[in-house]
């Protein structure tokens, strides 16, 4: 309890801070002044979620509250300093390194173990600081060296549990060039999403996530035995065409693979209805040895030797007042499995959906239909609701040479609400999201194939009190 109370009186402390701290955007001339005219924000987040596996398994339930407090200098120079502090603490659950489902090889929760640590289960609170960063800007270029949190295609938060992952090196970013952006940078260190500490790039491969089977069907063992000393990112976006945005990124993990990724956006509005389409492509390659060089144990290896794979996606989608139909369609071909380590961040394909991943799948087809709602139109402001329904068909769940997590073939449900308060009120959001899957390719009847993966529901409720 004298943690909780902790916790909330530094929270709203900050909060009142914020709501009466006046920040001034011009440059300072003293370290003084800079900060005394800082920026203060921050987030309180309360999480609860219930992970129903269907009447033979194990149910798991869990609920946690945290946020962060963060602090931003004035410039001196176009200098200024950012920290930001993270804290997150169980408030209950029946999750437990002994409430394993034996009938699938002592398995225990996927998803409400992620509020916490998920690699250590005892470890009940979290701290730490998750941004400390010197950054400068000139013009329209910034510069930031640190501590991090960054928004890209493949790195991001994925802030769908408690502490997103965040990032350590440095970044830039620049719109000078008129028309154009230009990202690059440079990362040697993570801090997972649901897991408690930093780790350096080659630590954290499998920390926090299962690493599942190998293209040989032994359970892959790259965690501790890959060699990399980084990733390497640079990125060029278009706008100079109105309604249309172009862009492409390219990820180097040293020694592991190279990511290229390429995504065309074109946005129109024909009277008072929105039309859009989208296409994207994603190569990959293994680089040096994949990770690991031990010929021996090809399990130690985070990418298979010489395994290459392609990715293609198409999206369309028409909208009225405040009504959005989409749907898309993702093509993974049979030269080798989609990958991308689910340690720093969600993907960006087009049938994404919450509470599920195409990473680790080959000759993969998916399709989905998403319908969103803002029901400003019907006069309730600050409500939207988003439904999806996604096909998602993979090879078997026995072929791990293009099923790396033996996920077998399923359909997918998604309805999420959110509202965001107004007035009085204002920076409180609440979320509900419910996610379905069912099976639709062969289980086998063995749990390993059901259990976590298919035939369950997950309810989340969050509230955020973002200032």
């Amino acid at each position: 309890m004298k943690k909780k109370v902790i916790l909330l009186s530094m929270l709203t402390a900050g909060s009142i801070l914020c709501a009466n701290t006046t920040v001034k955007t011009e440059n300072t001339s003293t370290l003084a002044n800079a900060m005394q005219n800082g920026k203060v924000s921050g987030q309180v987040r309360y999480y609860y979620m219930y992970e129903d596996e269907g009447r033979d398994y194990k149910d798991y339930f869990g609920s946690a509250i945290g946020g962060h407090l963060k602090y931003e200098t004035g410039t001196i120079s176009g200098f200024n300093l950012g920290v930001a502090f993270y804290i997150s603490h169980f408030l209950s659950t029946n999750y437990s390194p002994t409430s394993v489902e034996s009938a699938a090889s002592n398995k225990n929760s996927r998803y409400v173990a992620g509020l916490m640590d998920a690699s250590d289960p005892s470890v009940t609170s979290i701290t730490g600081i998750g941004e400390l960063y010197l950054h400068y800007k000139h013009s329209k270029t910034n510069v930031r060296v640190g501590r991090m949190k960054l928004k890209t295609p493949f790195i991001n938060p994925e802030d769908g549990r408690m502490i997103p992952t965040l990032e350590q090196g440095a970044w830039i970013k620049s719109a000078d060039i008129k028309s154009f952006l230009l990202q690059a940078g440079y990362i040697n260190a993570f801090w997972n999403r649901s897991t408690s500490q930093w780790k350096t790039v080659e630590e954290s491969l499998g920390y926090g996530y299962a690493q599942a089977k190998a293209p040989n069907g032994l359970a892959s063992a790259y965690k501790g035995n890959t060699s990399t000393n980084g990733v390497y990112i640079a990125s060029l976006a278009y706008t100079g065409v109105k309604g249309l945005k172009l862009q492409a990124w390219d990820y180097y993990l040293q020694n592991i693979m190279n990511v290229g990724y390429l995504q065309a956006d074109y946005k129109r509005k024909i009277g008072k209805y929105k039309f859009i389409i989208a296409g994207q492509y994603i190569n990959e390659a293994e680089v040096g040895d994949g990770g690991n060089s031990d010929v021996a144990h090809p399990e130690y290896s985070y990418r298979a030797q010489n395994e290459k794979s392609e990715v293609f996606g198409a999206k369309i989608g028409v909208g009225y007042s405040g009504t959005m139909l989409t749907l898309a369609a993702t093509k993974v071909t049979p030269q080798g499995r989609f990958l991308f380590p689910r340690e720093w961040g969600k993907e960006p394909l087009f049938t994404f959906q919450k509470r599920e991943r195409t990473d680790g799948s080959g000759d993969a087809t998916a399709i989905l239909l998403t319908l969103e709602q803002d029901f400003k139109v019907f006069g309730i402001n600050g409500l939207k609701v988003l439904g999806g329904i996604g096909k998602y068909n993979h090879v078997d769940a026995k072929d791990w040479t293009l099923n790396k997590y033996g996920v077998p073939s399923y359909v997918q449900w998604n309805v999420d609400v959110h509202y965001k308060f107004r007035g009085e009120l204002k920076g409180l959001n609440v979320e509900y999201l419910f996610a379905r899957k069912v099976a639709t390719g062969n289980t086998y009847n063995n749990a390993n194939f059901i259990f976590r993966k298919n035939d369950l529901n997950v309810h989340n409720f969050i509230v955020n009190y973002n200032f």
